[in-house]
């Protein structure tokens, strides 16, 4: 054996391309939140044509940020995600806020999609439904040890699993399509409904906005992809254009199966339509089909997370010791100390308390992203950008003005968040301020 081969790695893999950026995509985004959020949603928007009107919305809201971020992730093909950009522009503060945010935003979603496999398997499986926790902590161990042994292996849980779970949900379009087709889809959107009020709207849009969470989730990955330039705008694009596809299409096969009040009743209205198909085998295929789709999204939450904790340390944010890269080319002390938080939340059991923040932590980090973007126009304008933001300033500003007044509507009608997302930002004040005290008394 070399002395080179006895060495440890001491830089990422660049082994990563289109296919798997856009199952990593497509891996983050479909997960708990299009299983529960439209039951919810048809609650406070008692109206067909406004709810596949959302989902439309926010799949465009999702492009507007995908032109932004296509940019700055090809200027600046590191590992980190949007933390990066926030802190090439914004400085530490800045950087913090944003790399904070985004990685409790991960945590929310393994510690979501983990609560909801336990819930899905306690639908076949008595002791998962009276130990969700424990079984929400099991499935997050198996993920996170299959990634910690290298990257190659989170690969292909990845591609796998957003594969068979895009498959399923397109099944399941066909199903509903074929038990609502008396009714007629034209006519279920354009039924009379109740007026709807500007906080329902907000209130629905916050949940689908949550939903939409994650379609940035190639660029963490930029460093370690062959050809960044070309593979990461091709990827963001693909993976929302074919999950929008996704979730306006299953809504509209839920409506037209359900009815709005239907799937507003239904706490699980994916269960409701198939029980019309049988009493076992429709349930328990969704059951797996469930679980698949759940894991799948935690798997790309769990390979995100420790990238933005890789990134930190990188820039000396964190201790060191969290940019280590183990033989197979995964951060692994990054990713133990993701598991650590990630399982403490999973251990509550609760659904609702770590999904509710998403979309707030989200459009806080999209809101800062948008202003980094014009920063890095303005000061650095020789910087090489092989993908350039299209109608700029015109989208780029227009993301920005949304994202801002989206901030302030889900803090409104969400004052918890509102807490949350202020203490955040005032803990990264000191927490930057210590850490270039210590790269200056290092230099």
């Amino acid at each position: 054996m070399t002395l080179a081969a006895e060495q440890p790695r001491t830089g990422l893999l660049h082994i990563l391309g289109v296919s798997f950026g856009v199952a990593v995509g497509v891996g983050m985004m479909i997960g708990s939140g299009i299983l529960r959020a439209p039951s919810t949603i048809a609650g406070e928007v008692p109206s067909a044509a406004w709810i596949i009107a959302l989902w439309a919305l926010g799949a465009l809201h999702a492009a507007l940020g995908a032109n932004v971020v296509a940019e700055l992730a090809t200027a600046l093909p590191r590992a980190g995600g949007s933390y990066v950009y926030a802190h090439r522009a914004l400085g530490d503060i800045g950087g913090l806020i944003v790399g904070w945010a985004n990685w409790i935003s991960t945590l929310a979603g393994i510690a979501a999609a983990s609560v909801s496999f336990a819930n899905f398997l306690g639908l076949e499986w008595s002791y998962a439904h009276d130990h969700p926790g424990l079984v929400a902590v099991a499935m997050q161990i198996f993920l996170f040890a299959t990634n910690m042994v290298g990257l190659r292996e989170g690969r292909a849980m990845q591609l796998a699993t957003s594969v068979l779970k895009s498959l399923m949900f397109l099944a399941f379009a066909a199903a509903a399509v074929s038990l609502g087709m008396q009714s007629g889809l034209s006519q279920t959107i354009s039924a009379a409904a109740p007026a709807v009020g500007v906080w329902s709207l907000v209130a629905g849009y916050q949940l689908i906005r949550g939903a939409y969470a994650g379609w940035e989730a190639p660029v963490y990955f930029s460093e370690e992809n062959a050809e960044p330039g070309r593979s990461i705008p091709r990827a963001l694009f693909l993976g929302l254009a074919f999950t929008a596809l996704l979730y306006v299409g299953v809504n509209a096969a839920l409506l037209l199966a359900l009815g709005v009040d239907g799937t507003a009743r239904s706490v699980l209205p994916f269960n409701a339509v198939l029980v019309h198909f049988g009493n076992f085998w429709p349930v328990l295929l969704f059951s797996i089909g469930a679980m698949i789709t759940v894991a799948s999204c935690a798997n790309a939450n769990i390979m995100s997370a420790p990238r933005i904790l890789f990134a930190l340390s990188r820039d000396r944010l964190l201790p060191h010791a969290l940019k280590q890269i183990n033989s197979g080319g995964s951060p692994a002390l990054a990713y133990g100390m993701s598991a650590l938080c990630a399982l403490a939340l999973a251990a509550t059991g609760s659904f609702s308390i770590v999904f509710g923040l998403i979309g707030t932590l989200n459009s806080l980090a999209g809101l800062l992203i948008g202003i980094g973007f014009f920063v890095l126009r303005v000061r650095e304008p020789g910087l090489a950008r092989p993908f350039r933001a299209r109608l700029y300033p015109v989208l780029p500003a227009l993301a920005v003005a949304v994202d801002g007044v989206l901030l302030l509507l889900f803090l409104r009608n969400d004052i918890d968040g509102a807490y949350f997302a202020i203490a955040l930002s005032a803990l990264c004040i000191p927490f930057a301020l210590i850490a270039r005290r210590s790269r200056a008394a290092k230099a």
